[in-house]
Parts: C-alpha cells; structure tokens; sequence
C-alpha cells in the first residue's frame, strides 16, 4: 500500500464497526477523500479528536481497495472557538455542508477551495460580532461559488448581458439566472430579488476582502438580506436540500 501526505480538513464522520470511523476530509491537495480511522473510538486511540468535524490535520494517509486508511494525524488547527457558540457553530455547518455537498474527489481547485474553507472558519472562531460572522460565510460562498465555476455576475445583467452600469439605481437579482439583472429583466421575472447598488459592493468587497472594513459592511439588515440571496443561489444549483439554513433560521 502506498502512503502519502496532505492537508485536509474534516467534513463528516460516520461509524464504522465497534471501534473504526469513515472520516470525509477534504485534502488541499486532492479534494474530497473518504478515509477510515481504524480503533479510533477506542480511548488510547491517538487519533481521538483530530479526526473531530472542523479540525484541520496534516495527515498520513494510505490507499486502500475501497476507502483510504489514516495511518497518522498531526493538528494544524482544531478552531475550538467554533464548538463554544451556537451561532459560530451553525454557520460554520452551513460551510462545511457546502464543501461536503459541491465538492468532488481530484478536484483541480482544491487548494483554493481548501485554503477559503480554512480562512473562513478561522474567521468564523475569531471574530466576536454577528455581523463579522456573516461577512466571513458570504465570502466563503462568493468564494467558493466562483471556484466552482458558478461566479455570480455582478458586472452586466445576467439574463441581456447589459452592463450593470446602464441600470438605474435600483437592480434585480436573480438566483435562477445566476446574478444580478436590469429592471426590464427584473420586471418579467417573478422570482427576483430587488436591490440597489449596496448589495453590488457589499458582494463586490467581499470577494476581495476578508474583514469588512466600512460602515455598510456592518448593517446587519443588509448583510442578513444579502446572505439569504446567496443562499437562494447556492440552492438553485444543488440538486439536494440543505438542512443548515433552516437552522440558522431558527437559531441565528
């Protein structure tokens, strides 16, 4: 059996036996990988809670015939703040069911996927504001979007292909079309979303910065409003119902 070495992050854990666990990782260097941590449910096990869900490892891993095997596990980071706020620990979920749900083995964005996974639950556990929480998961999914090849448009309207420059002061967003559309494509759709010219920087800042850094950025109406257009985005592309947002709706 080959070995080899990667840095991943992890997703998912299920039973596996009395005393193994498959672990879903996602490796900066391969994507998704499905692993087993054998005896690591028994109490001298070194693996124990580096295999936990959000803790990111350098790891040590051997092919296997069906599922890889984790021979070691070094801690890079276990972003233990996460796990003392319920808030904190919801929205970092909702990420973790994002990579879980989009993301694929041999992934040819994987260091870019990883490393935007990696920032925004350090974020996630640093920041001490609502309002910082949901900058950081907007970002990861304008982020993650546009590594997925899924960008959303935010320079012309996504339906006539206008640029966003001839709208009027008010605009339309459309999940389904995938971004922003003009009032006359708006207009016709009765699934878009009115918005002005705040919700275009706040998404166009948040691409580009990972802390919010004006005043806008910290309106938690806009940021709440903004956070659930780009939920019905990400939705209008997966063929499978999230369960985070429901709980983020109840508990946050």
């Amino acid at each position: 059996m080959a070995n080899y070495k990667t840095q991943a992050i992890n997703l998912k854990t299920y039973n596996l036996g009395e005393a193994d666990k498959i672990v879903v990782i996602y490796s900066r260097d391969h994507g998704i990988i499905k692993c087993v941590a054998k005896g690591i449910k028994k109490p001298a096990s070194k693996l124990g809670g580096r295999m936990q869900v959000f803790n990111a490892n350098n790891l040590m891993l051997a092919d296997g015939r069906n599922l890889d095997i984790v021979c070691q596990a070094e801690s890079i980071e276990n972003f233990s703040k996460i796990r003392e706020d319920l808030t904190r620990l919801s929205y970092a979920f909702y990420c973790i069911e994002l990579v879980n749900l989009f993301g694929t083995d041999n992934d040819p964005n994987s260091k870019n996927i990883y490393d935007i996974l990696f920032e925004t639950l350090k974020n996630i556990s640093i920041f001490t504001q609502v309002e910082e929480i949901l900058w950081a998961v907007m970002r990861f999914k304008l982020k993650l979007a546009q590594y997925l090849g899924y960008e959303v448009e935010l320079e012309h309207c996504a339906k006539c292909n206008c640029e966003e420059q001839e709208f009027s002061t008010y605009h339309y967003f459309s999940a389904e079309a995938g971004g922003v559309v003009c009032n006359e494509c708006g207009n016709i759709s009765n699934k878009s979303f009115e918005i002005d010219k705040r919700y275009i920087k706040l998404f166009k800042d948040a691409i580009n910065y990972d802390f919010p850094f004006e005043k806008e950025h910290t309106d938690k109406m806009l940021l709440f409003s903004s956070f659930n257009i780009l939920k019905e985005f990400i939705s209008h592309r997966s063929d499978k119902k999230l369960k985070t947002p429901d709980i983020i709706e109840i508990l946050c």
